[in-house]
Order: structure tokens, then sequence, then C-alpha cells
């Protein structure tokens, strides 16, 4: 990597830290404690004070949405990186584009995003797409929204991103007196057209996956009057005099639910649903709701079903389960400090029966890989076997390791994940088996991705979600490391960095180059071992039969929510 490369790897990667950080965290900050609509009018049937049973307002199409992470914030300006704040969202406030169930990229207020040189990216806007107050959304509201995205005073923490664009600072930020004018890599071509320049080539499947998917755009002709402070604060997004999305939210409370009403105007047509409820639950609530009727559709990465209720939700008449493709994956982050032999950890992943486990907690829903490449990505090479479960090869490469402790190692976990809560007991008693002594310490996710930043930890194990059709920003800020910057496991390789690189050259399209390219960073992995994947979850959604055209999927199950209906 160039020195230019090595800076943004720095950036990206610690601001990548702070945003698994503060999104996770952002949904703690005490809210209005309104009372939940969606269990009131909203629901089907409420009870009065006497406990009786009322019916829902007469004619509704109601549709309530069971997830289990706080909402965060419906303002597009404080996005962060939880996919029920970005869904949440997308229901008022379409993205330039978004992804489908066929990882394709599909148009929303951009008709078309093209690129000549990888550095130069041509927005043009749809035409098609207008306000619900009838206005056109344009070139104009794209680049109101970047400013602002963008701006210091927005702060929002995700911005790091924005550094390899010409104007922005190191930081990915812009003064919050930034202008279209002041922007030497912003530019308005027409009315319906913009550009948006990089100092550093990227794939334009990067640019649509990293960039243009999560910037939702709001409007300039509402919201030009109000200053950097104002945006940040205003609970104008929670209850919206206009929208681009099907949907408006009318009332709101982060940690408890989002209520929605249908967007009579919307470009593709007015939603047949009347009402959707977002609505936050523990993980054991699910299944009595979708047995009531309470729940209608759990989207897979959204809500997390405990893996005992599994075979209780298929056995449900009124229920359509749903196992999306693998998708999640368990990673198991080894501090390269404290285990420094590659050997070593090569013991520690033959030490682990993977399969066990997942066939254990998980019923079998989901697979065993090593590196970071699922089968669900387009990138996936079948010729990357996993290391087999092999406890005498794990005895045998401590010995020729010369391994011995003087303390257990330090095995941090995520105290909200009941499942991997169990088979870390399981992962701790096959370490010992070989010889290795670990002792786990069970963290909330906040604490626990701080240990992760500050590499408090010999062994940690989070879930982690990378977009299959794009898995370089993930993979780049896992294991690239260089002296002046180090990654969670203080792993650097000079191979990695090259393999890596060869994926930033590699031309758009070019699948039979990324999957080499992404195979080679697979078997770095495995013999390395910075990271195991201990198994990759398929995660279970669910979807009541009286719901049609609605499917749950790990992306782009909203994008015909105007399409959905009760039967």
């Amino acid at each position: 990597m160039n020195v230019k490369q090595q800076k943004l790897v720095r950036i990206i990667c610690a601001i990548i830290a702070l945003i698994l950080v503060a999104s996770l965290l952002i949904g703690l900050v005490a809210c209005d404690k309104k009372k939940d609509p969606a269990s009131d009018a909203d629901n089907r049937a409420t009870k009065t004070d006497a406990g009786e049973e009322t019916p829902a307002p007469a004619g509704d199409k109601i549709v309530n949405i069971g997830v289990t992470n706080v909402i965060g914030s419906l303002n597009p300006l404080l996005l962060d990186a939880t996919e029920v704040n970005k869904y949440a969202i997308s229901l008022m406030f379409l993205p330039l584009v978004d992804l489908d169930s066929n990882l394709e990229f599909v148009p929303q207020i951009a008709s078309e995003i093209t690129t000549e040189d990888n550095l130069t990216f041509t927005i043009k806007v749809n035409p098609e797409v207008k306000w619900s107050d009838g206005e056109q959304v344009d070139a104009d509201d794209v680049i109101f929204t970047l400013l602002k995205l963008t701006s210091t005073g927005i702060g929002n923490v995700s911005m790091g991103l924005y550094s390899i664009f010409d104007g922005w600072n190191e930081s990915g930020y812009l003064p919050d007196d930034a202008t279209l004018e002041s922007v030497p890599g912003l530019n308005k071509i027409d009315d319906m057209t913009l550009t948006l320049t990089s100092t550093t080539p990227m794939p334009l499947t990067s640019f649509l996956n990293t960039y243009a998917r999560y910037m939702h755009v709001i409007p300039e002709h509402k919201l030009n009057q109000l200053s950097i402070e104002e945006l940040k604060t205003t609970d104008w997004f929670n209850h919206p005099e206009v929208v681009s999305g099907a949907y408006k939210c009318y009332e709101a409370n982060m940690e408890h639910f989002a209520s929605y009403e249908a967007n009579p105007n919307y470009y593709l047509g007015a939603p047949k649903i009347d009402k959707l409820n977002i609505k936050v639950v523990q993980g054991n609530q699910l299944l009595p709701g979708l047995k009531t009727g309470e729940i209608d559709f759990i989207q897979p990465t959204m809500a997390s079903i405990p893996d005992a209720d599994h075979e209780a939700i298929a056995a449900l008449d009124n229920v359509q389960p749903v196992y999306a493709p693998p998708v999640t994956n368990q990673l198991l982050f080894i501090n390269t400090k404290s285990v420094p032999d590659a050997r070593a950890r090569r013991a520690i992943n033959k030490a682990i029966n993977r399969q066990q486990i997942l066939d254990g907690f998980l019923n079998g829903n989901g697979e065993i890989i090593d590196g970071f490449i699922t089968s669900y990505s387009p990138y996936f090479d079948e010729g990357v076997t996993p290391l087999s479960f092999a406890p005498d090869e794990a005895k045998s490469l401590l010995e020729e390791a010369g391994w011995t402790q003087d303390r257990p190692l330090e095995f941090k976990i995520n105290s909200g994940d009941p499942t991997f809560v169990k088979a870390a007991n399981v992962v701790v008693e096959q370490l010992r088996d070989v010889g290795i002594e670990a002792k786990i310490t069970t963290l909330d996710i906040g604490s626990l991705l701080e240990a992760a930043g500050s590499h408090d930890f010999d062994l940690l194990a989070v879930q982690y979600t990378m977009v299959p059709v794009d898995p370089y920003p993930d993979i780049n800020w896992l294991v690239t490391g260089t002296p002046e910057f180090q990654n969670w496991v203080q792993y650097s390789s000079e191979t990695m960095n090259g393999y890596l690189d060869a994926v930033r050259a590699t031309a758009d399209g070019d699948t039979a180059a990324l999957t080499k390219a992404y195979s080679d960073i697979d078997k770095l992995v495995q013999e390395d071992v910075p990271v195991v994947s201990l198994y990759v979850i398929s995660p279970l959604g669910a979807v009541s039969k009286r719901l049609s055209k609605a499917v749950p999927s790990p992306y782009g199950f909203l994008l015909n929510v105007h399409e959905w209906d009760i039967e």
C-alpha cells in the first residue's frame, strides 16, 4: 500500500470501530416514554380498562414488524451501522440505491450511478421520484443531504469513509458552512445530475455499497432554513411533513416502537397496508407474538430468535419460517500479541469442533468456513476447505510452538448472545482438552467492542455480518495492520496487504479475479489465523401467512413494501 492508502486504512479502521460502539449504544440513551401505539389502537385488538378487547379501527390494514434492537434514530443524518436503524429510515427517506435479495443494486433516488475512471461517480436522479407533497426530488436535494450529512456539526461517526473525496478533511467532514462551490469534489451538472470525485480509485460496487446505500436523501425545500444544530436535534424526522418513501412515521419511541402510516403519493404506488409498526421486543417475546398474531413479520438480521424457539415457530400453523442464506459470521478474534505464534493460533482452530457446535446449538442452520467469504457471496471459492477438528494435530502444533501459559487466556464474549454464551463454554472445554486454558468474561456489546478496539483481550467473539457482494471494506479494516495502526487483533502482513490491493485493483464485474483474490485472503487467514470463523449463521425470519408479497430476506425486503397485503 502507498502512504495515502495506509493513512486511509487507519482512518477507516478507527472510524468503523467507533461506529460499531456508537451504533449499539446510541439507542440506550433515555427516550420519551410515550405509550406504544403498536400495543394500543394500532394493534388488531386491544383491551379496555375493564379487560375487554376492542377491535382496531375498521378498514385499517395493520402490520407489525418485530425487532430485537432499539431503533436509534429516524434522522438520516444520524444514520448508524445497525440494520434496524437503516430500514426504519428507509421506509420514509429512500437511499440512492439499495441491495435486493439477489445481491443486485436497485435504483431508488438515483436512476443510475456510473463511473468511467473509478474516481468520478455520476449520479442521475430518478425523475419519477417525488416528495409526498408533489415536489420533484432533484440534484439539489442530494447535494443538500451530502453537505449536511458530512458536516462537522452533525458529527456522524461513520463519515471517516468520506475522507477519500476531494474537499473533505482527513476525518471525512466538511465545515458546517460548506457550499457546493466550496467543495471541489462535488459538482452539479444539471437539475437532475451531480458528480462526486474521489482522490483514490474505488470499484463502482464499493461506491454503491458503502456510500449510495447509506445516503438517505432529505428534502431541501423543507429543511434548508434549519441550522446544523437544529438539524441534529430536531424531532421533525419522527413525524415528517414530507417523505419520499412508502410510509411516514407519526409517532415513535426509539427504545420501543415506531408507527407509520401509508404515503398515498408514493411514486411506485400507494401501499396496500394502511399502517405499519416496528415493535422492539425481547427475543423471547417473538414466538408468543407470532403465535398470537401480534407480530406479523421478522426480518432475519433485525431480530434474534432464540435457537430454542426455532422448532416451535416452524410448528405454527399461522406462520411461514424462512431461513436466510448464511450471512452472519460468529468470529473468534485472537490477539496476536497474546498468541504470537501462528502455529498456536492454528491449534486453536483445530481444537474446536465447529461442526458439533453448529449442529448442537443452531440445529445445523449455517455453515463452517475459514476466513470471511460465505457461500452466499458471488466470490465464494469451494476450494477453500475448512480446517478439520483435529485435537491431536492441535497438541502437536502447540508442542512445536513451545506453548506455555502463566495465566488463562481472557476470553471475552457478548452477554446479549445467549446461544454463544452456551457455545463458549464448549469452546473453553475443547481448548482445555488440548492444553490451552481460557477464562470467559461476559460483557454487554458496547463494553465488548470497547475491549476489542483497545486490544484488551486474548480471545474475543462477536457476530459480524459482511455484505456478500462487497466484503472488501470490512475485511480491509479487520486484517490490515501497519506499524502506525493496529487492528483489533494487532495483525499485520505484507502478503495480506498485497492481496487486499489486488481486490482494490480488480475491474468491476471481474468475478473470477475477485474470487481468486478473496480466496487468497481466506487461505492466508487459514494459515496465519488472526481470526477463526466459528460458524456462519443462517438466521431465521418469519412471516404471517395472512401477509402476501412479504418475504423475509437479509437484503431488500422493503423494496416491495408497497405491495404487501393482507389476505
